[in-house]
């Protein structure tokens, strides 16, 4: 029971964004629902995936990764059969929280082929992938399909507060101490804008988000990321980096491409 406390409180995020891609390639029969911050989706009892956008994480007690252990794919695998899947994909590493769970980070480069590949295995019913939850049947939740999962998700967001909704971006840089103050930022991000020379949201504001990042890549090559990027644009707007507008996300995926050049 603390176990699963503790991942709830890591990744608070229940909406898919930037990955619904890969929700798109599942076969309309799959089924949908909330899980410990991400969605998890399901074919008959058995749950095949479960995906995640919670860039910024990495720590899980003592273990520190080097990917952010909450943001990509999980593909639930039954201990007998890691190993040949990982032979058939090398690239899936066993996750350091959930271990009955192979892991794709979104920021391995070829994330978007290998997820690709994974998901037609399991919209074939390949039966490597998929496991059947240990829950009891009482307490097991009604599923419901995708669509009307999504959009109840969307009527209750209407009526969920957000702190500091209706304040203006500056407001917010007054009442900040640190980085990690920043909508998207946190402790993680405080440490690596540390490293990286950033010392303060002052700094941050009169720097831009394109310079900040030029030098938190410098800092770490990792850093070079389109996640990474709008985080720091919404950082500056106060704005969830989710929610970003369609130009701002462009202006950073261009942004980031132009840095691996």
């Amino acid at each position: 029971m603390i176990t699963l406390f503790v991942i709830i409180v890591t990744v608070a995020k229940k909406e898919i964004s930037f990955l619904h891609w890969i929700v798109d390639l599942l076969p309309e029969e799959i089924q949908e629902k909330a899980f410990f911050g991400g969605r998890s989706f399901y074919s008959n009892e058995k749950i095949v995936l479960a995906v995640f956008e919670n860039p910024g994480e990495r720590r899980y007690k003592d273990f520190v990764a080097d990917f952010d252990i909450w943001c990509g794919c999980l593909f639930p695998v039954d201990f007998e059969k890691q190993s040949m899947v990982q032979k058939k994909f090398p690239d899936l590493v066993v996750h350091p929280v959930l271990r009955k769970w192979l892991y794709l980070p979104s920021s391995h480069e070829d994330f978007e082929s290998i997820a690709g590949k994974i998901i037609k295995q399991i919209s074939r019913g390949s039966d490597l992938f998929g496991t059947i939850p240990n829950q009891k049947k009482s307490s097991t939740p009604k599923l419901m399909p995708k669509a009307i999962q999504i959009e109840k998700i969307k009527a209750a967001d209407m009526k969920r507060p957000r702190m500091f909704a209706d304040e203006r971006p500056e407001d917010i840089f007054k009442k900040a101490q640190t980085i990690a103050d920043l909508k998207n930022l946190g402790p993680a991000t405080f440490q690596q804008f540390q490293k990286a020379g950033i010392k303060s949201v002052q700094q941050f504001i009169k720097m831009g988000w394109k310079k900040a990042m030029i030098k938190l890549v410098k800092s770490n090559p990792k850093h070079r990321h389109t996640l990474y990027a709008y985080a720091l644009i919404g950082a500056l707007k106060n704005q969830d980096w989710h929610k970003l507008s369609e130009a701002d996300k462009l202006d950073a995926s261009q942004f980031v491409k132009s840095l691996k050049k």
